[in-house]
């Protein structure tokens, strides 16, 4: 590639990555009111005809202790109280608890009356979701949560299901519930638990089944995930349980973590800039023949000291490092260098994503177990499969720490909180080297990560919300770092083999991390 094309390209990619962080730039909401609503929780409750006015009263006293005495009053939670009947009425609108109000709120819920009638538990939780969902808070809050208590089934339709959803072979008030349901969870519901008062083995699997979300439900207790249910024998067990309730579902959640938006912003355009510098010096004295400017490479050339230029020579070919030399191992062998590498690997991203995600000592401690489960997931796991593919090609790969990588990931995680670049790397041998080669080993680092990003998705929409947290953010992270075209990162292996496969992967990377961090 001659001097004007190298210089053309970088000017190319200069744009984009402008444009790319202009653009993220408009994806920050502008300054709103700030709130410290983790958990908007609504408590949907039966005051159909069944339940009588003794039970009534236990039930409102119940929940008004439960005001008093479990709910946080430090103004983490909204609490809002629908009541269902022969129809469904809001009888606490959104609110949140604090020192100077929960009295209020407590003595507010005693002088709740009872609404009679059937059983409209679709119009119930409709109304439930539509109150959280149109609450001021609801883009500050975590997680949204619905509990329901009944101590029966749904009887009275709102028409909100067009199928028969649970199967029975007919169309009915079971279906407009789930379909209630469903669609609150389309929307954002991301917790729906329920207890039944006196209601049947038969009942609450139906329940357990069909109506708790995430699905699949659970028995409860213990509260080990989101989407339960459980059963009372009467109001008066559901009374002396309420604390229980209340504390699985506003002090057992999990609050979501992500980085900084604009510490993530400052901390990318901070690693890309120290990298490219690099870069460039290190291709002014290993190919000063195709550098820009011939003039500057050779002055370069001869300022920089030869311990520096021999370091320069090693960061643009820290990819490539013969020392690891050619191999007569099976494929699937995992070498000493490899065991020392991952150890440490594995130990500086525990650490550092568990000390980003943790705000003191002892809560670091407690999800060091779940964090270090997820770095070998992410990093042993992909790193050796992707191994073993390209050793099966004709390329010996091995893992290695990158001691630049691994400054940058340390001084991102201790100093900006959030973790950036990678503590090592793949290194490759092969007889000779290829863009096809060389752009499918590093393309499919990328697609894994990419990959794993969804299954650990998968695991926070069902309830597994610390170990589904810290995998999207760890995935995302290495997928966006890996797919930057700066060489000797990965993605400019895949921009020389193929610039459309490095631009959909660079915007798909990009894309859902910015998606993280301002969404999740």
């Amino acid at each position: 590639m001659n001097g004007k094309a190298s210089k053309s390209n970088a000017v190319l990619l200069l744009c984009l990555f402008t444009f790319v962080f202009a653009f993220a730039a408009t994806l920050v909401p502008p300054c709103a009111a700030s709130s410290s609503v983790k958990v908007q929780l609504c408590m949907v409750i039966d005051g159909s005809g069944t339940i009588g006015s003794a039970e009534w009263a236990t039930i409102v006293n119940s929940v008004s202790k439960g005001v008093n005495e479990t709910v946080p009053h430090d103004g983490s939670v909204e609490l809002t109280i629908v009541q269902f009947g022969a129809r469904a009425r809001t009888e606490l609108s959104p609110t949140i608890i604090d020192n100077a109000n929960y009295a209020e709120v407590a003595n507010h819920v005693l002088e709740i009356p009872k609404i009679n009638g059937g059983t409209s538990m679709a119009d119930g939780l409709y109304l439930a979701w539509r109150e959280l969902r149109n609450s001021t808070n609801y883009q500050n809050a975590a997680k949204h949560v619905v509990n329901l208590a009944t101590d029966g089934m749904p009887n009275v339709r709102n028409e909100n299901a067009t199928s028969d959803l649970d199967g029975d072979g007919h169309v009915d008030a079971y279906d407009d519930v789930i379909a209630v349901v469903n669609d609150a969870a389309n929307q954002g519901l991301n917790e729906l638990d329920m207890e039944g008062i006196g209601v049947s083995d038969t009942d609450m699997k139906w329940f357990r089944d069909n109506v708790v979300h995430p699905q699949p439900g659970i028995y409860a207790p213990p509260f080990t995930k989101a989407g339960w249910v459980r059963q009372v024998a009467d109001v008066e067990e559901f009374a002396s349980t309420i604390g229980q309730k209340l504390q699985a579902v506003i002090g057992g959640v999990e609050e979501v973590w992500t980085p900084s938006a604009f510490g993530a912003l400052v901390t990318s355009i901070f690693t890309v800039g120290v990298t490219s510098i690099i870069s460039i010096l290190a291709s002014a004295v290993t190919n000063p023949e195709t550098f820009p400017s011939q003039a500057v490479a050779q002055k370069i050339n001869e300022v920089f000291p030869e311990t520096l230029k021999k370091w320069l020579h090693e960061f643009i070919g820290s990819k490539r490092k013969l020392v690891i030399g050619s191999r007569r191992h099976s494929f699937f062998t995992v070498t000493k260098f490899e065991v020392v590498s991952y150890v440490i690997s594995l130990s500086v991203l525990t650490f550092a994503f568990a000390y980003v995600k943790a705000p003191t000592l002892n809560e670091i401690l407690v999800i060091i177990p779940t964090v270090l489960v997820t770095s070998i997931v992410v990093e042993f796991t992909k790193n050796y499969v992707i191994s073993v593919i390209a050793r099966m090609e004709g390329v010996w790969t091995e893992h290695r720490l990158w001691y630049f990588g691994l400054i940058m990931f340390l001084f991102s995680s201790f100093f900006l909180k959030v973790p950036f670049s990678s503590p090592s790397r793949l290194t490759h041998n092969a007889p000779k080297f290829t863009k096809k080669s060389l752009g499918l080993v590093s393309a499919a680092q990328v697609i894994i990560a990419l990959a794993f990003a969804m299954v650990f998705y998968g695991l926070f929409i069902s309830g597994y919300t610390l170990i589904g947290n810290i995998g999207i953010v760890m995935c995302l992270t290495m997928a966006f770092f890996d797919s930057i075209p700066i060489p000797p990162m990965n993605g400019k292996d895949i921009y020389d083999w193929s610039k459309f496969l490095w631009l959909s992967l660079f915007i798909s990377s990009f894309t859902l991390y910015m998606l993280v961090l301002f969404v999740l």
